[in-house]
């Protein structure tokens, strides 16, 4: 199962982490896995290249952690809030068919 995390600072976006395979089918054929990996890592790009944010991210097998900068400018954490929000929103769709493989929680920090 792979288990997705979505930090919030009073109720906003402000990373994620993703841990685990989802063990849908065999390494190379996991579709499910492959989805997840494609939002995360879309997200990634969307922080990084389009709004230029230097983010904090560790990504190794199975893993991955990103983590937005403590000073953003107001424009920046909207930006960012839309791709974090988008990520979960389309992993929470992808949760809904394939709940057994994803678990999405929320989390206060």
């Amino acid at each position: 199962m792979t288990r997705i995390t979505l930090f919030r600072s009073r109720s906003h976006a402000i990373g994620f982490e993703a841990e685990g395979h989802t063990g849908y089918a065999e390494e190379g054929s996991d579709i499910v896995c492959a989805a997840i990996s494609a939002l995360t890592q879309g997200a990634v790009i969307g922080l990084k290249e389009v709004i230029g944010l230097e983010i904090a991210l560790d990504i190794s097998d199975g893993y991955m952690y990103c983590m937005l900068p403590k000073k953003i400018s107001a424009a920046q954490q909207h930006d960012a809030e839309l791709i974090l929000n988008t990520m979960a929103a389309s992993i929470a769709s992808l949760a809904e068919t394939n709940g057994d493989y994803i678990k999405l929680t929320d989390r206060e920090v």
